[in-house]
């Protein structure tokens, strides 16, 4: 008699059931997989941009180097050439010092803030000094000698032009390879 009430039952089929729910949750892994692709590939955009922005400053960084380095090459250059220069600067007397250096060949000078020299020889006599002795005035003017160890008997002659022709005189033996530039009087 249980068999006949148990068969009178209806019976209830849960393979519906069953079929829904592995249907959502393969539904809910596909949107979890499309969600995790698009996270990983949203993490990956922003460190590409930031890798780009870095490139950027480094190739501004090497060319801002590469202009330095060129600023430094041009400096060093300018110190080089400033390198065996001599800057005389006169005393503030009222008189205008021009400066003579003279060597065993030829001989040049300055004035202050002069920039071209007036070189003259002395292989001809004393021709050559005496002309510009004689554009120059001693009431105005001081001479003052860099003399070169090989041109001391050149020196004495010019010397005694200079004292016939009045001139006040300062002297000094100069360094070899080294040129002299006389500097604007101080005020």
């Amino acid at each position: 008699m249980a068999n006949k009430l148990r068969k009178k039952t209806a019976k209830v089929s849960f393979f519906a059931f069953q079929d829904m729910i592995t249907t959502v949750t393969g539904v809910l892994m596909i949107v979890m997989l499309l969600l995790s692709l698009d996270v990983t590939q949203r993490a990956a955009a922003p460190s590409e941009v930031a890798r780009h922005q870095l490139q950027e400053r480094l190739d501004q960084a090497k060319a801002q180097l590469a202009a330095d380095a060129d600023l430094l090459q041009a400096r060093q250059a300018e110190l080089a050439s400033l390198t065996n220069r001599v800057f005389v600067v006169p005393d503030a007397s009222a008189k205008e010092a021009i400066l003579l250096v003279l060597s065993a060949d030829d001989g040049y000078c300055s004035r202050a803030g002069q920039t071209n020299l007036l070189t003259f020889t002395a292989g001809g006599g004393d021709q050559g000094f005496k002309r510009l002795l004689d554009q120059w005035d001693p009431a105005d003017q001081r001479l003052v000698f860099y003399v070169r160890p090989s041109a001391v008997a050149y020196f004495e002659q010019c010397r005694a032009l200079a004292e016939q022709h009045g001139f006040p005189l300062g002297y000094d033996a100069p360094e070899a390879a080294r040129r002299y530039v006389l500097l604007p009087s101080p005020p």
